[in-house]
């Protein structure tokens, strides 16, 4: 291990360790942990699901920086698999990554209980949360066994409404949608993306927060360059990993729960797709080197996208169409009839914001050298990024930067 990576893996362990509530959480998680069942689940495979899905939104947004939660979506999706059979169940299961998505969920929900602390850096709290609801028309029953197994595994618990007053079955999902966000995604559902045929829809949020581990990054207070027709003002710092393969370089940057941002700068400039990247090499690598040098813009967008089509091309077409058996959701026959995600990003030199709401409606069928090596990975074009759960190899949120305007 080099240098670097051992500093950063250290400088965790002592952050931890001058936090009394910290290492209360971590000796308690860890105690949680060793209870758990054991979850056989293909990491390769989430994250290739990711790279996919957000390179399918950037060739639908080509002009717009976009930002996708395959955590928040996997929640979603993990949910309906509950109450999957047949051809249908093994479509999930096979996207997934497991066929016990179920005490994944569980045991990932528990395990993030260590990153929410009391601390406060620089005005931003530290926090990691995830939640998770069903919203029933009135007159459709939901299996027993499904609805046990929501609340056990994802904490999520029905509520009956009447779709048919659209208007306060929107507000009512949607209050839900700010409180869990923060208030970073105040809406999530439209009137009409209800009609007389919905009768189910099942909500994750997932929320974000956190100051940076080594304090604020520094701001120029002069504009330079961004890709070839943009300017900005950059943030500068120093990071705590270095990675690189034949694509790419990057840097690591630690948040103060232990968390972290990746900045993925392609080599080659111009146009690129996160899949030609090799991100999953690109983690793995150990380059030599004794520090990195960071530059980066601060950001702030949000992603609207309905992700229907995408996910049919990815082998989940069943969950849509009419061959659909869901029969261990409910007492009528229920197909997918959209999923749309909703992610927001705020990043700046003391910290970030991100957050993430899915809904997924359902309606009736019809070695070092002497002198030192310095890296510099500087985001002065377009580039692509992740936040972080390095411990448990899960990635909250994955993005794409065109644009800083």
């Amino acid at each position: 291990m080099n240098k670097m990576k051992l500093f950063a893996r250290v400088l965790v362990l002592m952050t931890a360790m001058t936090s009394p509530i910290h290492v209360y959480a971590a000796a308690s998680q860890a105690e949680s942990n060793a209870a758990e069942k054991n979850v056989d689940i293909d990491k390769s495979v989430n994250l290739q699901n990711s790279i996919n899905l957000t390179d399918g939104l950037a060739e639908e947004n080509q002009a717009s920086n976009v930002m996708f939660s395959p955590t928040s979506l996997n929640f979603a999706l993990g949910m309906i698999a509950e109450g999957a059979k047949g051809e249908t169940k093994n479509a999930l299961n096979e996207y997934l990554g497991t066929a016990d998505f179920a005490a994944y969920a569980r045991k990932y929900m528990n395990a993030i209980k260590s990153y929410n602390t009391e601390d406060e850096n620089y005005g931003y709290t530290s926090k990691l949360k995830i939640a998770d609801a069903l919203w029933v028309n009135h007159g459709l029953t939901l299996q027993d066994q499904f609805q046990k197994s929501a609340e056990d595994n994802f904490k999520a618990k029905a509520e009956i409404l009447d779709f048919s007053d659209k208007e306060n079955t929107c507000n009512t999902i949607n209050a839900w949608c700010n409180e869990n966000t923060d208030g970073l995604i105040p809406e999530i559902m439209k009137p009409d993306m209800l009609n007389e045929n919905s009768e189910l829809c099942l909500t994750n949020s997932l929320y974000f927060e956190s100051g940076w581990s080594q304090g604020p990054w520094d701001v120029s207070d002069k504009k330079e360059k961004f890709g070839d027709n943009e300017e900005t003002e950059y943030m500068t710092s120093i990071g705590d990993t270095y990675y690189e393969n034949g694509a790419a370089t990057a840097f690591e940057k630690f948040y103060a729960n232990n968390l972290s941002f990746i900045g993925i700068l392609p080599k080659a400039e111009g146009n690129f797709t996160l899949d030609a990247l090799d991100i999953e090499g690109l983690l793995k690598s150990e380059p030599e080197y004794d520090e990195v040098n960071c530059k980066m813009p601060k950001l702030s967008f949000e992603t609207t996208a309905e992700l229907s089509d995408i996910l049919g091309k990815t082998g989940l077409e069943n969950i849509f169409s009419d061959d659909a058996d869901f029969s261990g959701i409910a007492d009528k026959a229920v197909h997918v009839s959209s999923v749309l995600q909703k992610t927001k990003l705020e990043l700046d030199e003391n910290g970030t914001k991100a957050a993430a709401v899915t809904a997924v409606t359902m309606e009736c069928m019809s070695a070092m050298d002497t002198d030192p090596v310095v890296k510099d990975v500087e985001l002065t074009r377009p580039f692509a990024f992740l936040i972080y759960d390095n411990m448990n190899e899960e990635v909250l949120f994955m993005g794409k930067v065109l644009t800083v305007q």
